[in-house]
């Protein structure tokens, strides 16, 4: 949970007896989405505000909202901001309503998130801003906080490279350097010798926590017993990893010598990852687990990692898909998730193990994390409607409907150079990923 610094500002010209009121309403508010340190009292001065800023240190505080309860001091805010590092919720409050006679100005709240936000801007300090009175702003604040959760839990973000990325898959090479000064996010090399002999160390033990996983919302389908305790085994050296390595998420070279090396494919518990410990993305993808974690943090929802693989002219509709690594939990209502031998490998039916599905519809946000031509980060974002779909193809399929004409679309992603890999994300979160891409300025592009 953020724990936020409140600062209610005010100047001694503008005091009047509504601000401690809304004071006090505003931290019961806050208290519902974080830990809020407070001083107690109203901010005058900058005596006042230095006190604070010497408790908000001292509690080493992840966000300053800084209320504007009246017109205040020019320099407090520009001067916390510096001193404690870290980022900056304007709030306003709105004026009393037009009135005959004419009447006193009251708070003057607007012009100072107004002036304040120049200040931080010129400092290039990240802040946003919210308005309303506290039952109503609290809902602009809960979205807001949001986004910087997500950029305090990058800060140390580990992710387990396993393999590096497949063979000819340029679309999977990532810049480990500029993920750690961009986000803070640490990439940790793990050899696939390494978890593949753990999980052939396991073979005859009992993993009933891991089977149990590897089981759920699913009927085994024409897998062996074999190939089941596989994956079970598998499931569980993952785990066993990624409390050796601390990993929040996964990115794995799932091919060509995975199977070869331990007998079954890795798809299915790509899929069980994502569902039970963390988003787990295929081909080595490292960016694609990154923006796996960034919508489920927005969605509150597991992710899908797909290639768009079908798209209609005729009525604007398209299919993500993949190959059998879809957690379990996002499946249409109706169907059942079935463990099957995997489509593609060894030219299909041979080996386990991929899940197979239609996932359920929903509106979708689609997002990609990816470089520019510079070697900068870039954010895209696009919207859809999952509808209703059918087992139309092998594995794990997802039919959309497009909000805009689905070939200026295509066009769009090839001409602008995009990976093939996206993120769906259930729910609309585009808002919130905008906000993240400015806050951390990443070029954005949507479409």
């Amino acid at each position: 949970m953020l724990k936020l610094g409140y600062l209610p500002l005010v100047k001694g010209s503008w005091l009047n007896e509504k601000q401690v009121n809304t004071k006090n309403e505003s931290v019961k508010q806050l208290k519902q989405l974080a830990t809020v340190i407070e001083t107690g009292k109203l901010i005058v001065s900058e005596t006042d505000a230095d006190e604070a800023c010497a408790l908000f240190a001292k509690e080493n505080i992840d966000v300053l909202v800084v209320h504007h309860l009246a017109f205040p001091l020019g320099a407090i805010t520009p001067s916390l901001a510096r001193r404690l590092g870290v980022p900056v919720i304007l709030w306003s409050t709105p004026e009393a309503p037009f009135r005959t006679p004419a009447f006193r100005l009251e708070a003057n709240s607007f012009c100072a998130s107004n002036m304040t936000a120049n200040h931080l801007w010129r400092m290039k300090h990240p802040y946003a801003f919210v308005y309303g009175e506290p039952d109503q702003a609290i809902k602009e604040m809960k979205s807001e906080l949001k986004v910087f959760e997500a950029i305090k839990q990058f800060n140390g973000f580990r992710v387990g490279s396993v393999g590096n990325r497949v063979p000819g898959f340029f679309t999977s090479t990532f810049n480990e350097m500029l993920l750690r000064k961009k986000f803070g996010v640490e990439v940790e090399g793990i050899t696939m010798l390494e978890l593949v002999d753990l999980a052939k160390s396991l073979k005859g033990t009992d993993q009933p926590e891991a089977k149990a996983a590897v089981l759920d919302l699913c009927t085994q389908g024409d897998i062996s017993d074999e190939e089941l305790e596989l994956a079970v085994n598998l499931y569980a050296a993952f785990n066993i990893l990624r409390k050796k390595y601390r990993i929040d998420a996964w990115a794995v070279r799932c091919w060509p010598e995975f199977s070869d090396l331990y007998g079954i494919g890795v798809c299915h518990l790509l899929g069980v990852l994502t569902g039970h410990e963390c988003p787990a993305a295929c081909e080595g993808d490292v960016y694609g687990a990154v923006a796996m974690q960034l919508g489920e943090i927005f969605s509150g929802e597991k992710t899908f990692f797909a290639d768009l693989v079908i798209f209609d002219e005729k009525d604007d509709t398209g299919i993500f898909w993949h190959c059998g690594a879809a957690p379990a939990c996002l499946c249409k209502p109706g169907s059942k998730p079935c463990i099957r031998k995997h489509p593609v490998i060894d030219g299909g039916g041979k080996k386990g193990v991929a899940v197979e599905f239609p996932l359920k519809p929903g509106h979708v946000t689609v997002c990609r994390i990816g470089e520019n031509l510079e070697g900068n980060l870039r954010l895209m974002v696009f919207s859809a409607e999952g509808v209703e779909t059918e087992q139309c193809i092998r594995s794990t399929p997802l039919k959309v409907k497009f909000e805009r004409p689905v070939r200026g679309l295509i066009d769009d992603l090839v001409y602008n150079g995009f990976e093939h890999h996206y993120v769906v994300c259930y729910g609309d979160v585009k808002k919130q990923l905008k906000e993240f891409a400015r806050l951390t300025n990443l070029e954005l592009i949507e479409f």
